[in-house]
C-alpha cells in the first residue's frame, strides 16, 4: 500500500483544439496540485488554438506533450506512438478529462496495454449519444475507469441515461471561480464601457462563449432583434472564436443589429469584460458546469441563461438569476428587457448569486476534491474524507 508521503506521477490528459473551460480545469489542477505529492505532467492537443495554454503551462515549470487524439481503430502508426509515450511517461495515474462526448476513446485501452496501473475520466458536458460504436467505446472506457467524475450531476445523469453507468459510481466534481481582484478589475472595466459605447440608458450585455451550436448566439440574435423592436437601445459584446463567426455576422447584419453587437474574438482575460456587464447572458443548448456562469456571478453580475445541464444547480430562478428555456428566443427577450427597465432588483440578483458562488464553488475546493478522488484511486482513502458514492464503477 501506498504511503501519502511518496511523489506520484499525474499525467493530465485533454485533447480540444481551444481554450476553454475544460482546460482551465486542467490549469487548476496542474498549478494548484502540491509539488510535494505530485509530480504532475500534462498532454494537450497538436492544435494551435492550444499554443498559448501550453506555453503558460511550461512557463509554470510544468511538462507538456502535444499528442494528437486517436480517432480510429485503423490508425495503427498513432496507435503505437501514443503507446510508447505511456510506456515512457509511466504515470501512477492517469485523469483524462472529456470536452466532446466521442473523444479520446481509445486512450484507456491504450493505457491498460501499457501498464498505467489506476484511470479516473472526467466528463465535462452532457454525453448525448452517438452512433453505437462511439457508444461501446465509451462504455468500455468507464468500465476500464476506477472513478468516474462529473461536473455537475446533469453531466452525471446523462451518463447513467446514454451509456448505462450506475449512478451511485460517480463522482460529481463541479468547476469553480477565481475570486477577483475587484479594485484592478475597475479600472479596466470602466475602459471597456467606453469602448463599446455603453451607458445608463445603454446597458452592456456580454455573452462568452465559444461561437458553436452549443452556446446558441444564434438564439439569443433572435431575442435582441425583438428586444430592439421594443425601442431599448443596448450594446452586446459576443467573446469568443468559433466555425460559426461567419454565419452569426451574416445574420447581425440581417436582422440590422450592426449598431448593437460587436465580435470582440477570443479574449484573453474576461475578468475585465464581465466585470464592466450589465448582465451576462447564457443561451446555452445544452451545458456541463459553464465557467463563465461562475466568473460572471462570483464578480455580483446579473445573469440571464437557459436553465440546461449544471445551470440550474448553481442558481435558482428568480433568487440568483433569471433562467430561461433552451431555443426560446422571445423568453430570452423578455428577461433581458426586464433587466433593462429594471436594474435594481436584477443587481439584486447578482449579489445573492455573488454569495452562494463564493461560499460553495471555488478552485481549492476543486482541487481538494479532485486530490480526494486520487487518493481513493491509488488506495490512500484513509486519507481522505469519505464519500459513499465513491467506488469503482461496475465491470
Amino acid at each position: 500500500m501506498r504511503t501519502k508521503t511518496e511523489r506520484l506521477r499525474l499525467l493530465l490528459v485533454e485533447s480540444g483544439t481551444t481554450v476553454g473551460g475544460t482546460e482551465r480545469v486542467v490549469w487548476e489542477l496542474a498549478t494548484r496540485l502540491p509539488s510535494t505529492r505530485w509530480d504532475v505532467r500534462v498532454w494537450l492537443s497538436p492544435s494551435p488554438g492550444v499554443d498559448e495554454f501550453a506555453s503558460a503551462l511550461e512557463a509554470h515549470g510544468l511538462p507538456v506533450t502535444r499528442v494528437a487524439e486517436v480517432d480510429s481503430r485503423w490508425d495503427w502508426p498513432s496507435m503505437l506512438r501514443t503507446w510508447r509515450r505511456l510506456r515512457s511517461e509511466r504515470p501512477d495515474l492517469l485523469h483524462v478529462h472529456h470536452v466532446w462526448p466521442a473523444a479520446d476513446r481509445y486512450l484507456a485501452t491504450l493505457a491498460e496495454t501499457a501498464g498505467v496501473p489506476h484511470l479516473v475520466v472526467t466528463e465535462h458536458i452532457e454525453g448525448h449519444a452517438h452512433s453505437s460504436a462511439q457508444v461501446q467505446l465509451k462504455r468500455r472506457e468507464f468500465a476500464q475507469a476506477e472513478v468516474v467524475t462529473a461536473v455537475s450531476a446533469a453531466v452525471a445523469d446523462s451518463l447513467v441515461r446514454d451509456y448505462g453507468v450506475d449512478r451511485a459510481c460517480v463522482r460529481v466534481v463541479p468547476n469553480g471561480a477565481e475570486l477577483p481582484d475587484e479594485v484592478a478589475e475597475q479600472a479596466a472595466a470602466r475602459r471597456v464601457r467606453e469602448q463599446l459605447g455603453a451607458g445608463v440608458l445603454r446597458p452592456l450585455w456580454v455573452c462568452a462563449g465559444r461561437l458553436e451550436h452549443q452556446k446558441g448566439q444564434d438564439v439569443l440574435l433572435e431575442a435582441l432583434a425583438e428586444v430592439r423592436r421594443q425601442g431599448l437601445e443596448f450594446v452586446v459584446a459576443l467573446a469568443g472564436e468559433g466555425s460559426l463567426r461567419g454565419a452569426l455576422e451574416e445574420r447581425v447584419r440581417s436582422l440590422g443589429l450592426g449598431g448593437n453587437v460587436r465580435f470582440l474574438g477570443q479574449v484573453g482575460d474576461l475578468g475585465p469584460l464581465l466585470a464592466a456587464a450589465d448582465a451576462v447572458v447564457l443561451p446555452s443548448r445544452w451545458e456541463g458546469m459553464p465557467l463563465v456562469l461562475l466568473e460572471a456571478l462570483v464578480r455580483g453580475r446579473p445573469v440571464v441563461a437557459s436553465g440546461v445541464g449544471g445551470v440550474t444547480e448553481v442558481v435558482t430562478d428568480g433568487e440568483h438569476a433569471r433562467l430561461v428555456p433552451p431555443e426560446d428566443p422571445l423568453a430570452l427577450a423578455r428577461a433581458l428587457e426586464d433587466f433593462h427597465r429594471h436594474p435594481d432588483p436584477a443587481l439584486r440578483l447578482g449579489r445573492r448569486a455573488a454569495a452562494r458562488v463564493r461560499e460553495g464553488f471555488t478552485w481549492p475546493r476543486v482541487v481538494e476534491a479532485f486530490e480526494s478522488v486520487y487518493d481513493e484511486v491509488l488506495g490512500l482513502a484513509s486519507f481522505a474524507p469519505e464519500d459513499p458514492r465513491a467506488s469503482k464503477v461496475a465491470r
